[in-house]
């Protein structure tokens, strides 16, 4: 695989060309860009006179963000799982207020694309990007470019980060267990399309036995304008996405805010014939937190008691005894048409 790697910002004389220059950010690990989808891409990039770049380490999107920054290129996509694009926007999210920020297209390189799937709802990452391709060169990208706003998770001392989607409680766990099983061998069912539903599969099979020993860890949270929800708590979700695509859809519409909250104590009322309503956001007049349910928009969020927590299906661990607030963070811009 041939790229071209980072280098030195652009002479001034070179500056306004660098800046035309599309830019495609690729890490050719990913899920689905490991699997021929990556070399398709640079080749097209390539093609279309587009700058390419791997970034396959956190110290590689670091270098490639200098180098975006520096020439002030506008138009970058990136190729990549969840967690390769968390590490990007949270490398853009620090840079210095009133610093350049370049405009992103999110394509679906990984394994779950929850990022990709919401802010561009569609597959074929090969067509979304000869259309941005396309727009670029009509000059018609600013059609589909908004802002949005990052989740932002802080945790004392250590500095914020910033992401879109974050699990605590059961899913924490889960996806831990996930990420076990997948790096723990080899073959189908540990590294291919049916690794992730395997586990839930065996999960749910240990769950009609009473056997399935997922935590529901002691916490308290509350939720500016949606109210309190305190004991064992079943699960946590948090997100500035919108989830266009599909019928998952976990928040009620209930509040304001751009971060979006659900959580579900151990004891909820009627949690298992509720979860359909639940993970499809149709909630009913009974599921609140007096029943043990607290989910809608709010604009920051505290919970205390948690030890660890995923973030784009990266592992963070943390103090119980230090609250983690959750909050709308910077706003960058997304391509998302």
């Amino acid at each position: 695989m041939i790229v071209a790697a980072p280098g030195p910002a652009p002479a001034p004389a070179a500056a306004d060309a660098a800046t035309a220059v599309p830019c495609l950010l690729v890490n050719p690990r990913s899920f689905r860009a490991a699997r021929g989808l990556a070399d398709r891409a640079i080749a097209l990039a390539h093609s279309r006179g587009a700058e390419v770049a791997a970034v396959e380490e956190a110290a590689d999107v670091a270098a490639a963000v200098a180098r975006i920054v520096a020439r002030r290129q506008r138009h970058v996509a990136v190729l990549a799982g969840d967690g390769t694009v968390r590490e990007l926007v949270e490398q853009l999210a620090r840079q210095p207020g009133g610093r350049f920020v370049p405009d992103l297209l999110v394509l679906p390189g990984g394994r779950t694309n929850l990022t990709a799937a919401d802010l561009v709802p569609r597959r074929d990452a090969l067509g979304t990007l000869t259309r941005a391709f396309d727009s670029i060169a009509a000059g018609r990208w600013d059609a589909a470019v908004e802002e949005r706003a990052l989740l932002c998770i802080a945790h004392d001392p250590a500095a914020p980060r910033f992401g879109f989607f974050f699990g605590g409680a059961a899913v924490d766990h889960i996806v831990r267990l996930a990420q076990d099983h997948r790096y723990g061998g080899s073959g189908a069912l540990r590294s291919g399309h049916l690794s992730s539903p395997w586990v839930l599969t065996k999960l749910a099979a240990r769950a009609l036995v009473g056997r399935a020993d997922i935590p529901s860890p002691p916490l308290q949270i509350e939720a500016d304008g949606l109210g309190r929800l305190g004991g064992e708590i079943r699960l946590v979700l948090a997100t500035t996405l919108q989830h266009r695509r599909g019928a998952f859809d976990p928040y009620a519409a209930r509040g304001e805010g751009a971060l979006r909250l659900t959580a579900a104590t151990r004891g909820a009322r009627r949690f298992w014939p509720s979860l359909p309503r639940l993970l499809t956001g149709r909630y009913s007049m009974a599921m609140n937190p007096e029943n043990g349910y607290l989910s809608g928009r709010c604009e920051r969020a505290r919970i205390v008691g948690l030890s660890g927590y995923v973030l784009d299906g990266e592992r963070f661990e943390t103090d119980p005894a230090r609250p983690v607030v959750l909050s709308a963070g910077p706003r960058l811009r997304f391509v998302t048409a």
